[in-house]
Parts: structure tokens; C-alpha cells; sequence
């Protein structure tokens, strides 16, 4: 029985939760609430956005460098 202790304690510490920081409320709203990501460089910084609606048609509102912005957030040509 005593050879098994050890075997519990990483059982225990592999199934605790992990820390997040702030509340798992924060976290989870952060993922849905914030746009993506764009996928390439911005062409300008100019068209700020904060729902998908406010751009224009061919543009998604995506999350750059520069702020939230509309870009066309294509994926990069393959090489």
C-alpha cells in the first residue's frame, strides 16, 4: 500500500485545477467578446471597429497591433 502514496499525490496534483489569472469569467468573456487575431499585416490602421457590422463589406473586424480594426484578414499566400 505504501508504494502507491506516491502514485496518488501525482494523481492529485495532475488533476487540480490550474491557476488562471483573473476570474474564469474574465478569461472566457476575453475569448468571446475580443475579435481574432488578423491573419496578415494590416494595410492601414484607419477603420477602427468594434463589432463586425461597422466594417465595411470585404473587411473583418480583427484585432492588430495598432487596436481593433477592419482589415481583409485573408490567410498569407503559400511560398
Amino acid at each position: 500500500m505504501t508504494h502507491l502514496l506516491p502514485l496518488h499525490f501525482l494523481l492529485v496534483l495532475n488533476l487540480a485545477p490550474q491557476l488562471v489569472s483573473g476570474s474564469p469569467k474574465q478569461y472566457f468573456l476575453k475569448y468571446i467578446l475580443e475579435p481574432p487575431p488578423c491573419r496578415l499585416k494590416p494595410e492601414s490602421c484607419s477603420q477602427f471597429c468594434t463589432q463586425q457590422e461597422e466594417c465595411p463589406q470585404g473587411l473583418q473586424c480583427c484585432s492588430a497591433y495598432c487596436g481593433i480594426i477592419c482589415s481583409l484578414n485573408k490567410f498569407p499566400a503559400p511560398e
